[in-house]
């Protein structure tokens, strides 16, 4: 025979409880302790007992697996319950939330309020996203330049995929690809990723091969850049207890659906939006960039995708 529902709703609960408890506490399901106004036996449950201090505090936390909001006159009578067994602390627990009069009474009454929340659960199943702010640094466009030195020649450089351009030293060695160079000065050079038009030389002295012709240049990049904050709704899977009086939300881990960063900063993403106001409160702060090749091994896996060259005019 399965087990009720609502027996498998306290045993959650009260292992949720065992595992946030501190050392030293006892948790307990399903205690029975007898009303000291009443002398009637009170079912509890779960019971929380820790000694602080050498005074004993005894915490009750009652569990209610409805399908409606708990109102009003569930928090009254247990409130009664936890004055009858003299209770130091009241929890209760809903697996539907709480109305609006309830959440004001148990306040008043000192009693906490706590809807369970699991979205990956079949009988609980909620669909829980938070609030999360994008912080982008956005590499909005570039350009290269090859300029010859004094006293050397620059026969011609091809018309396209200059970016992928092989890079060599006067003695031969190579040093990279243009975008590759480009790449170790963006990551490494801080000045470089804040808002505005910047420019920077890649290679000063750089030896470059296209077709049958060599040139000796100066390759020098330039840039444009913009910072971006977007703030959006994050799905997470987790499993834990909503403060329903401050909005607060405890558990021991969640995790976040996929994040594509680059479609959020480009605005596709729905439910996002760009904001500018810097006080905006979010769960988490992510600080992206984007990012470009620095290594051979990055620049293999790099140069198949699509990367546009921009004209002087944008920049």
């Amino acid at each position: 025979m399965a087990e009720a529902k609502w027996k498998r709703f306290e045993k959650i609960i009260h292992e949720i409880h065992s595992q946030l408890a501190p050392q030293g506490a006892v948790v307990t399901h399903n205690e029975k302790i007898v009303g000291y106004e009443s002398g009637v036996e009170r079912q509890l449950d779960i019971t929380i007992r820790i000694t602080v201090a050498n005074y004993p505090l005894l915490i009750v936390v009652e569990c209610k697996d409805e399908a409606r909001p708990i109102d009003v006159g569930v928090i009254g009578e247990f409130a009664s319950s936890l004055t009858d067994v003299k209770a130091n602390k009241g929890v209760l627990i809903s697996s539907a939330g709480f109305t609006p009069g309830a959440i004001n009474m148990a306040r008043n009454r000192g009693i906490e309020t706590r809807t369970y929340l699991d979205t990956e659960s079949i009988d609980w199943r909620s669909e829980v996203a938070i609030p999360v702010l994008v912080r982008s640094t956005v590499l909005e466009a570039w350009n290269v330049t090859f300029e010859s030195l004094p006293g050397h020649h620059c026969p011609g450089l091809p018309g396209e995929d200059l970016h992928f351009l092989e890079v060599f030293d006067t003695e031969d060695k190579h040093l990279g690809w243009v975008i590759t160079l480009f790449g170790q000065k963006w990551m490494q050079d801080s000045s470089l990723q804040e808002v505005g038009i910047h420019s920077v030389v890649i290679a000063e002295h750089a030896i470059v091969h296209f077709r049958d012709a060599q040139s000796h240049v100066r390759i020098t990049v330039r840039l444009r850049v913009a910072h971006r904050t977007h703030l959006g709704p994050l799905p997470i899977s987790v499993k834990g207890l909503l403060n329903d009086q401050d909005g607060s939300f405890t558990t021991n881990q969640f995790k976040t659906a996929p994040i594509d960063t680059g479609a959020i900063s480009r605005g596709t993403v729905p439910g996002w939006r760009e904001v500018t106001d810097p006080a905006i409160r979010a769960v988490l702060t992510m600080d992206v960039m984007d990012a470009l090749p620095e290594t051979t091994e990055e620049f293999h896996r790099y140069r198949h995708e699509p990367l546009t060259l921009v004209d002087d005019a944008l920049l």
